[in-house]
């Protein structure tokens, strides 16, 4: 991280800043507390689980302090020193890398930071390729939208199906029953009213546990799609939520057993599980509430309160760009409006979210601002109030002398709600594009930027 700032620095000031062990009374000290013993105040963070990137900034006469919580903390604590002095990383590559010339440097700051969503992830759910995957992890790291606490909630039951593949070859009667049939498709829902199940399904959540003692979570969300087990006993036990519930919440009783510290399971409230159960929830289920997929006539508000009386650590998943829905296209994902995102996140927060999931993709000509404004949203969710702000800073940044038509350019994708043609889209599009050209005249950074879009 030392290495990292130094580097960076360097790049802003055009001077070269060496790097050394020290004691910490002065200079610009990066690390975790504990690795210095003459720090000018003491530094305690609170621990624990979701107490990992908490980090601390501060100016003094002696020194500028960089320490945090674990070496994540301290990574971010870098990114933040050198987002305030200008340094943005708007989208992944190095177009896309604004790096500030500041022959003095200067910073005064005392703040203690830590993220409102404790795993912020916006991630490609089609397109990541190999030339692609390091710009992306570089993005991610460097806007702080990372899963300080690992949050596992992804479809499951297929995985303890392979998993105990012969088990279940030895016990059909582990498998819903559909039309009097049992169903085993290796995607299958399960009988959860067999205790036989439930055990085989607990015990292989604390081998993986034992086997993994670092993981944070696990997730016991059913399989996707319909399928559920149409057996008396399945019926008794009550709603489709109340049974995927149950199941979840006697792993999240077992791997808390194990002397492993706090572990949680992840679950989705999604199509048929999407009801609020009539079961109490585990303190250590955290529940995921979809923004699409909500069946049964269910509000996604309603679900999420309805949870919440029950006691469920809530989080959201959501769709920033879905492949099979928006194409990529301009105005149809759910990013390209970033303003409208910033306000979405912020309401998710106010109603006990703090878990962020986002499906995305690799779409940064009509998407990248709203992913960029949603990762500075979702570290802190006052950052909605400077939207404007952001998308201003971003344009200025960006585009400098043609700021001005690529600012028509990102309110046509984004906020313009005039029915058009994609015949027009595309030509004001274009026509944007190329007022900007003229503007930039000789500037080969924003030329790049513009031909970025260009081919977008």
């Amino acid at each position: 991280a030392a290495t990292r700032l130094a580097n960076h620095l360097g790049r802003i000031a055009g001077a070269e800043f060496a790097i050394g062990e020290g004691n910490g009374a002065g200079g610009i000290v990066v690390g975790l507390p504990d690795d210095f013993a003459k720090l000018p105040s003491h530094i305690a963070f609170e621990g624990g689980v979701f107490g990992r990137e908490e980090y601390l900034l501060r100016s003094t006469k002696h020194g500028l302090y960089l320490l945090g919580a674990t070496d994540l903390a301290v990574e971010h604590a870098v990114w933040d020193t050198l987002y305030r002095l200008g340094y943005r990383q708007f989208f992944p590559g190095e177009t896309w890398e604004i790096v500030p010339e500041r022959e003095n440097l200067s910073l005064a700051v005392d703040s203690l930071e830590k993220p409102n969503f404790f795993a912020r992830r916006i991630w490609y759910n089609w397109g990541l390729w190999d030339y692609n995957r390091k710009p992306y992890t570089d993005w991610c790291a460097r806007s702080r939208a990372v899963q300080g606490f690992r949050l596992n909630s992804g479809h499951s039951y297929g995985g303890y199906i392979r998993e105990n593949k012969a088990e279940f070859d030895k016990h059909p009667e582990y498998f819903a029953l559909i039309s009097g049939k049992r169903n085993a498709d290796g995607q299958s829902k399960f009988c959860i009213s067999n205790p036989g199940l439930r055990k085989l399904i607990v015990d292989t959540a604390v081998r993986r546990s034992q086997k993994n003692p670092d993981m944070d979570s696990i997730s016991v969300d059913p399989s996707d799609g319909a399928g559920w087990c149409e057996c008396e006993p399945c019926e008794k036990m009550g709603s489709v939520s109340d049974r995927a519930l149950t199941l979840a919440n006697e792993v999240a009783a077992a791997i808390n057993e194990l002397g492993l510290g706090d572990k949680y399971v992840g679950m989705y409230a999604y199509n048929k599980h999407c009801a609020p159960p009539s079961v109490k929830v585990h303190r250590n289920v955290i529940i995921s509430v979809t923004t699409a997929f909500l069946t049964g006539g269910w509000t996604f508000d309603q679900v999420v309160k309805g949870w919440a009386r029950q006691g469920a650590t809530l989080g959201v998943y959501d769709y920033f760009s879905v492949i099979a829905w928006d194409w990529n296209m301009p105005r149809r994902g759910k990013a390209a409006q970033a303003k409208s995102l910033a306000a979405a996140i912020c309401s998710y927060y106010d109603k006990g979210a703090r878990f962020l999931d986002a499906e995305s993709g690799d779409a940064w000509g009509p998407y990248g601002l709203g992913y960029y404004v949603a990762s500075r949203v979702l570290w802190d969710v006052d950052e909605a109030d400077r939207a404007d702000e952001i998308v201003e800073d971003f344009l200025e940044k960006c585009f400098g002398p043609a700021k001005e038509p690529m600012a028509e350019f990102y309110f046509l994708i984004g906020e313009d709600q005039t029915r058009r043609s994609t015949a027009d889209i595309l030509a004001r599009l274009y026509r944007h594009l190329n007022a900007a050209r003229k503007l930039a005249g000789d500037d080969v950074e924003v030329m790049a930027r513009l031909d970025d879009l260009v081919l977008y």
